[in-house]
């Protein structure tokens, strides 16, 4: 008996597990609720994901926005940056996964994201020794 796998959705191959080679990260941005409220800023944090992400190595992520309305009608928002499931040993860099605090503007943003960004950073160094 034979036995097959239909393919849902959109497959690459990994890239990442040829040894010695970085390949730019890939970001799809799954949900983003800002621009519903706010197309400026939605448009500039997007902007902002990729600048940060694009040169970091991730392989493959999935980022989505949540909005928040504080007791003051303010728009708050949180971010969410993971990579998705993948199998252990297939030689792509340790899986991450990144929440945001809860953010007003998109300089917090970038902030947040650049600290979580740098704490990465040192963790491979610590896993790599390098």
């Amino acid at each position: 008996m034979a036995l097959g796998t239909q393919l849902t959705g959109r497959t690459r191959p990994n890239l990442s597990a040829i040894p010695g080679v970085a390949f730019p990260s890939r970001i799809d941005i799954l949900e983003n609720p800002l621009a519903a409220h706010s197309p400026a800023l939605a448009a500039e944090v997007e902007q902002d994901v990729h600048r940060a992400l694009a040169g970091e190595d991730l392989g493959s992520v999935q980022v989505r926005f949540r909005v928040c309305q504080d007791d003051s009608g303010g728009l708050r928002f949180i971010c969410k940056v993971e990579n998705p499931p993948r199998v252990d040993g297939d030689g792509a860099a340790p899986s991450w996964r990144w929440w945001s605090p809860l953010l007003e503007s998109p300089q917090q943003f970038r902030d947040a994201l650049e600290e979580g960004l740098k704490i990465r950073r040192l963790r491979l160094e610590a896993m790599t020794g390098r």
